[in-house]
């Protein structure tokens, strides 16, 4: 007699293996490798719970990826709201026994583009909206592919460009007119 399949141990293999890719995703949208375990982790619980809503019409990887969508989405706003409520220490200046003032970030002297740079764009991505930042991010942060980026996000390959597109002439404008 030949045991039924066991619905489980399916799932926990193919996230297994999957799971490389959705932490990808996850750091991309979240920019943080904490988060990102946390945002995977919350999205593999999702869709442990609601497998029986999946209807085989794409891999489970894509229908994953999704749930690692929404779910980090999810958590970005949680961690803006919660954001607003924080007091940054960070800018206070401390003081050394000497009498001193260390600096509180200094610059990576290995690197060519100066810190503050990277800092404003940083800054001007983040406050891109998610529908341009995310695209913009999968492909120029984790090189993932514009039928990729469309498939896991459930938008048209020509969405997907002129997001990109968008976003990059937010990100220049914003960058010209902060240097003015």
């Amino acid at each position: 007699m030949v045991a039924a399949p066991d619905p489980q141990s399916d799932f926990e293999t193919a996230a297994r293996d999957c799971r490389p890719y959705l932490l990808q995703i996850a750091v991309a949208s979240a920019r943080n490798p904490v988060d990102a375990e946390d945002i995977v982790q919350e999205a593999l619980l999702r869709g442990y719970r609601g497998m029986e809503r999946f209807r085989g019409d794409c891999p489970l990887r894509i229908w994953l990826s999704r749930i690692v969508v929404r779910v980090a989405i999810n958590h970005h706003r949680s961690a803006a709201r919660r954001l607003k409520r924080w007091v940054f220490f960070g800018d206070v200046e401390m003081e050394r026994e000497d009498g001193s003032h260390p600096e509180f970030d200094p610059p990576d002297p290995l690197k060519n583009v100066p810190r503050e740079r990277l800092m404003d764009v940083d800054q001007q991505v983040n406050r891109l909206p998610a529908e341009f930042k995310l695209p913009l991010l999968m492909l120029a942060v984790d090189g993932m592919t514009i039928p990729e980026i469309a498939e896991i996000l459930e938008i048209p390959q020509g969405t997907v460009k002129s997001r990109v597109f968008y976003a990059r002439k937010r990100l220049k404008s914003a960058l010209e007119n902060k240097g003015k």
